[in-house]
């Protein structure tokens, strides 16, 4: 890949994808290249902060999907609300909420781990610090993801609006939702932003604000 291969790689992972060709089927090598990015990209003292779901089954993603209506239609005269559809994707990948704390080694990795397991006079604010920490591992892991994803072609969607309880209960997981990303094939004959299930609706876009960057030489 040339720069401008990259950059426009950088640019399309913006964009959320509403809408999907569930005709195709997500190859094996992609998932497995999916599953090292997702898993091998940095966070602090390399400390597992989340676990990862990769969903393909349609009748889980879409019980999943299901439970993300929470997206602002229309606020008069009374509130009005629609599904998350980048949900519906031919990959629905979960961020699970983990922490591997067993008073062993590996897990006492750092201050905030060996903080909580001994459970220390700091635990509190150690806590606290691990919180950010996990935020921004799984922020990272979310991008490194994203971009791969867009690198190979597929497109995504980002979805953090969803009923926390009944995705939890229903894949029957221990901890919380952090994070829903869709990852799969776009319909070509529609706008990116149109709803997979309710092609009347275009789901608004807004324009990416300027980011400021300062060179220091």
């Amino acid at each position: 890949m040339n720069h401008i291969d990259i950059k426009q790689s950088i640019i399309r992972s913006q964009h959320c994808q509403r809408n999907w060709d569930l005709s195709k089927e997500i190859p094996e090598d992609d998932l497995n290249l999916l599953v090292t990015a997702g898993t091998q990209c940095p966070s602090k003292q390399n400390v597992a902060f989340y676990r990862l779901h990769f969903i393909t089954n349609r009748n889980i993603i879409e019980e999943i999907h299901d439970n993300t209506k929470g997206f602002v239609v229309t606020l008069e005269p009374t509130p009005e609300y629609t599904t998350n559809t980048q949900t519906l994707a031919n990959l629905l990948v979960v961020f699970e909420k983990y922490e591997n704390l067993n008073n062993d080694k590996d897990s006492t990795r750092n201050d905030q781990t060996r903080a909580i397991t001994t459970n220390s006079v700091d635990s509190y604010q150690a806590t606290k610090t691990l919180e950010r920490d996990r935020n921004l591992a799984v922020g990272v892991a979310a991008g490194y993801l994203n971009l791969t994803a867009s690198i190979l072609g597929y497109s995504t969607g980002c979805c953090s609006c969803f009923n926390q309880d009944k995705v939890k209960e229903y894949l029957s997981l221990e901890n919380d939702v952090l994070l829903l990303m869709g990852i799969g094939f776009k319909n070509q004959s529609l706008n990116r932003r149109i709803s997979h299930v309710d092609n009347s609706y275009i789901f608004p876009t807004k324009t990416k604000q300027p980011i400021e960057v300062k060179f220091i030489k």
